[in-house]
């Protein structure tokens, strides 16, 4: 049915219909493993995190306490793969950055480092083999007690003051990040701008056109932040190798090419992203909720 909500449904039917088919996507994909590599951690990892983002939308509605209580759930079960899952976005990364420097040469100018990387994703794999039998359990009985959110009386008002509330949270952090511009800073604040992409996505039959042109920007500047952050993650793995004589001179050329790279990521991140959140947030909320109301004017006189 797609990540979003159906303006012919009931808003709170909507909801439990979105937060049921994330989970039941985990599942199973848990239940069924894909074959190629690497992709049931991220796959599963990026329906939890859908998943997280649309439960925003009820705090309103459901109240902080139940939200954090069933966010702490989710968040735990995509503990369960995080350095698994690092290990191999961290192999991935060099992988991109091989290939770039090989430019059709075929030639691979990192073959000590990606051989390290290599055993310490076999190393977590062999470690994290059972991890599936773990999550299974747990996706259940969160499905259970979201399946049973009282969210009969929430309305689009609500929906959209929590959408406000996100684009808000991703100003702070773009101005915590231009105020002091360290990995840590590009991090959080690319949380957030996943957060308003993934809840952007969910409203977009509200305008199908114009908020699929916001969340659009949102990809984009968080597709920029998430490259830059696994350049980061990736050189933070290898200063522990800096002692390591043998992988010296990989190890320069690497960190000079992630960081002409990520310069450069970082820069077009902060032109982005300073245009996508220049307006207030609560003109950005009005603005949905204009959609909202020009959705409704429409169905009255449809019915009329």
């Amino acid at each position: 049915m797609g990540y979003r909500l159906k303006l012919r449904e009931p808003l709170s039917d909507g909801l439990t219909r979105v937060f049921c088919e994330q989970i039941q996507s985990a599942l199973e994909l848990c239940r069924h493993p894909a074959k190629q590599r690497g992709v049931t951690v991220h796959e599963v990892r990026k329906y939890l995190k859908k998943l997280r983002a649309a439960m925003r939308l009820a705090v309103g509605e459901v109240g902080k306490n139940r939200h954090a209580r069933e966010d702490r759930c989710v968040r735990e079960i995509g503990g369960l793969v995080s350095d698994l899952r690092d290990a191999q976005v961290r192999l991935q990364t060099l992988i991109h950055l091989r290939g770039d420097t090989a430019k059709g040469s075929g030639e691979n100018h990192f073959p000590r480092i990606e051989e390290l990387l290599s055993l310490e994703r076999e190393s977590f794999s062999a470690a994290f083999a059972g991890w599936q039998k773990q999550a299974i359990p747990k996706l259940e009985r969160v499905e259970k007690r979201l399946s049973k959110w009282p969210l009969a009386g929430i309305n689009w008002k609500q929906i959209c003051g929590a959408v406000g509330k996100t684009y808000k949270r991703g100003q702070r952090g773009l101005a915590k990040t231009i105020k002091k511009p360290v990995p840590e800073n590009f991090h959080a604040w690319r949380k957030r701008v996943k957060d308003i992409w993934y809840q952007l996505r969910i409203l977009q039959p509200l305008n199908g056109v114009v908020l699929e042109e916001i969340a659009a920007d949102a990809k984009i500047l968080g597709e920029l932040l998430g490259l830059d952050h696994d350049f980061d993650f990736l050189l933070a793995r290898l200063e522990n190798e800096r002692g390591d004589e043998a992988l010296r001179d990989e190890l320069a050329q690497l960190q000079k090419r992630i960081r002409k790279r990520g310069n450069r990521l970082r820069r077009d991140a902060l032109e982005l992203g300073r245009r996508f959140y220049a307006e207030p947030p609560k003109a950005f909320a009005k603005r949905i909720s204009i959609f909202l109301e020009d959705w409704a004017s429409k169905k009255k006189k449809r019915r009329g």
